[in-house]
């Protein structure tokens, strides 16, 4: 079920396939002076959103802008949330294919391919 997910206050497109979201976790062991491992587990509240999107050169051209900002702005519905949520995130294209020329698109350059992660800070 796609949620719907915002970058800099842009809606994005509907991604390919379901979007993958990641909440950290810290884990601690420490031994204690009786001799025994104890283990912490710490829900850290940092979250990564995956996604696979089919995009024209235009929406390619907004996504690798904000790869090279410092940090975009992402909102989302994260699965556990009844509202959206902003995250301080850092945007990076994990994978970009040039898939088809078209004419109906050599405005924007035909379509592409693309897997993007945005991790927060």
């Amino acid at each position: 079920m796609f949620q719907e997910l915002k970058v800099n206050g842009i809606v994005l497109p509907r991604p390919d396939d379901d979007l993958s979201f990641k909440n950290a976790k810290k884990k601690e062991e420490y031994e204690t002076e009786a001799g025994t491992t104890q283990v912490s587990v710490t829900r850290v509240s940092k979250i990564t959103v995956s996604g696979d999107w089919t995009v024209t050169g235009e929406w390619l051209a907004k996504f690798r802008a904000w790869e090279r900002a410092s940090t975009v702005m992402v909102s989302c519905f994260y699965p556990s949330e009844t509202e959206l949520s902003d995250h301080e995130c850092q945007l990076s294209i994990e994978k970009e294919e040039h898939i088809r020329y078209s004419r109906d698109l050599l405005k924007v350059n035909g379509l592409y391919k693309i897997s993007v992660k945005m991790e927060e800070l």
